[in-house]
């Protein structure tokens, strides 16, 4: 929900079933989020026409003051060793109800030990 960097640490606001709670860690630090980190702003359609017809500046390395072989993957202080997509959400179970449709629905809640 929140994270902000003070002071040589991180301070995050972290959402779980049993609420929210604030976590801290020193810097160096690896954080991830979901998509409750950010309310996107939409632009107007204004604005979108006009961003259409802004130039967008491209500038080398040299003119931003690095050399080459200080930037990229060779140089990079982390490493990706594997990446794992999240499941995709499954839609349920159906139940078609031929009169004993409360029946079938209390066994599959007892059966996930819901009740």
């Amino acid at each position: 929900r929140k994270v902000s960097v003070e002071g040589g640490k991180v301070t995050g606001e972290r959402e779980t079933d049993d609420g929210l709670f604030t976590v801290e860690a020193p810097l160096p630090a690896v954080v991830s989020v979901t998509e409750k980190i950010n309310e996107p702003r939409f632009p107007s359609f204004k604005g979108i026409m006009a961003a259409k017809k802004k130039e967008v500046t491209t500038l080398t390395l040299a003119e931003i003051g690095v050399e080459a072989d200080e930037v990229g993957v060779a140089n990079a202080g982390s490493k990706v060793t594997a990446s794992t997509p999240k499941p995709p959400k499954t839609a349920g179970e159906k139940i078609t109800d031929e009169g004993d449709g409360g029946t079938k629905i209390a066994e599959y809640l007892v059966a996930q030990k819901i009740i």
